[in-house]
């Protein structure tokens, strides 16, 4: 295994969300429906492979799992597209961030697990805690041009409509990984039916 180095979260999740928002403008834009349970699961559980394969292909999908317009995905990462977003009580969402690890062809999963069992999150909606689920430790299809092969997990909740009352929210996470402890936080939005993105 030839480690080339470790991309936790807020490397990872601001790498990938500026992929994933290179179509999306600074508040939501809104595709005519709302965003349904399944959507915001489909993020949750597939965005970075399933979402990656529809983009890296060119095709153009604005819904699950992609979620270019970013109406379902929160990352709490400052700075990020996230920070400042604004969303819709009507919708269905998924606050997660992700892991990934990498190295050259001879890394594996198993050198992947052997780093990410350092890792954890914890979730804070409002400054209380979020119980959220993390998921297994899947092959990253579009590891380029960070590694040659990577490996990740993703963790996260799925919030239905309403769960984010409207007005303003801070949306946190608490991490450990094997070079110590940090935080980041940002703030959302939520519009009430009718306003803002839920047009």
């Amino acid at each position: 295994m030839k480690r080339q180095m470790s991309w936790a979260l807020l490397a990872a999740g601001t790498a990938l969300a500026a992929a994933a928002a290179t179509a999306a403008p600074a508040a939501a834009a809104t595709s005519g429906s709302r965003v349904s349970r399944g959507d915001a699961e489909a993020v949750l559980q597939a965005q970075p492979t399933g979402g990656g394969a529809i983009r890296s292909h060119g095709i153009v999908n604005p819904s699950a799992p992609t979620d270019i317009e970013l109406r379902a995905s929160i990352r709490p990462i400052s700075g990020s597209v996230y920070d400042g977003r604004h969303y819709c009580a009507e919708d269905w969402h998924a606050i997660m961030l992700l892991d990934f690890e990498g190295g050259d062809r001879s890394f594996t999963i198993q050198d992947a697990r052997a780093i990410m069992d350092q890792i954890t999150f914890e979730f804070f909606l409002d400054g209380a805690p979020l119980a959220t689920n993390r998921l297994p430790i899947k092959r990253l299809l579009t590891p380029q041009p960070f590694f040659e092969t990577a490996y990740y997990f993703q963790q996260g909740a799925v919030l239905p409509p309403n769960a984010l009352t409207v007005g303003s929210h801070t949306v946190g996470v608490i991490f450990t990984d094997p070079t110590g402890n940090g935080s980041d936080q940002i703030t959302i939005h939520t519009d009430a039916p009718g306003t803002g993105v839920c047009r």
